[in-house]
């Protein structure tokens, strides 16, 4: 089991593991994305991902259910991920296309770089459905990344030492793109993202619509909201557990 000290960061949504340059109110002319989004949400604006990360609680679990999909031209892949005020944010991903090292993670910085590692032993096809969740132990002060391939019922974790004193104010699902040089013919779904949910350190349990504060991911071109809109997600459904990460038909 491998282990990593996190270093402490001040940052309110370490989770997301990227520049949060604007945040709005998601509406009607929001980025360009009128068909997309509603008043419901605050946005966040980034420049690679697309999902919903909540605040306003002390989280320790994190979890969401993703089915394998076929590996494409576009670097991407669907996370979960911790974040607080007094932490580095823990980041657990999965790519398209699956095999060994598949499913990474990582601490400060996003998986399938520095800073982390993969789960080598969950070898996921095409097709099948994993489960990827982070649960800190606040009595240990570790926090346990796992993967589990529901389908072939193989499942692997590594525990990131932190210490009992971490305060995870944000949680988060999404997608995470690298953009590309040109956008797609028609809106294409890279991920479906099922059965997300949370929950506190006083075991309060619900999705990302709550209880709890709730904003929308969304990439743009310049990072703000008035670039185009690269990568969103979909509205939120089955009571706000599921929804759809999509490379959009930005510049067209």
């Amino acid at each position: 089991m491998r282990r990593h000290m996190l270093r402490t960061l001040v940052a309110a949504i370490a989770a997301t593991g990227a520049a949060l340059v604007t945040m709005g109110v998601a509406g009607a002319t929001s980025a360009g994305a009128a068909t997309t989004h509603t008043a419901t949400y605050p946005i966040i604006y980034t420049t690679s991902q697309a999902g919903y990360t909540v605040s306003g609680r002390w989280f320790r679990y994190v979890a969401t259910y993703v089915k394998v999909p076929p590996a494409g031209s576009v670097f991407n892949y669907a996370l979960v991920a911790l974040g607080g005020s007094n932490v580095a944010g823990v980041n657990l991903g999965i790519q398209p296309g699956g095999g060994p090292n598949s499913i990474g993670w990582a601490v400060g910085s996003q998986p399938f770089g520095t800073g982390g590692g993969t789960l080598p032993n969950v070898n996921p096809k095409v097709g099948d459905t994993v489960l990827i969740d982070l649960y800190y132990n606040k009595a240990t002060g570790g926090v346990t990344a796992t993967a589990t391939d529901t389908t072939t019922n193989k499942t692997q974790s590594v525990t990131i030492a932190e210490g009992t004193s971490a305060l995870f104010t944000s949680a988060e699902v999404a997608g995470f793109i690298h953009n590309p040089s040109s956008p797609p013919a028609a809106d294409t779904r890279l991920w479906q993202l099922t059965n997300s949910h949370v929950t506190t350190y006083t075991s309060t349990r619900g999705t990302m619509t709550g209880p709890w504060t709730t904003s929308q991911v969304i990439d743009t071109t310049n990072g703000g909201s008035t670039g185009h809109v690269v990568f969103s997600p979909s509205l939120p459904f089955n009571k706000g557990a599921n929804f759809g990460a999509w490379l959009r038909t930005y510049l067209r």
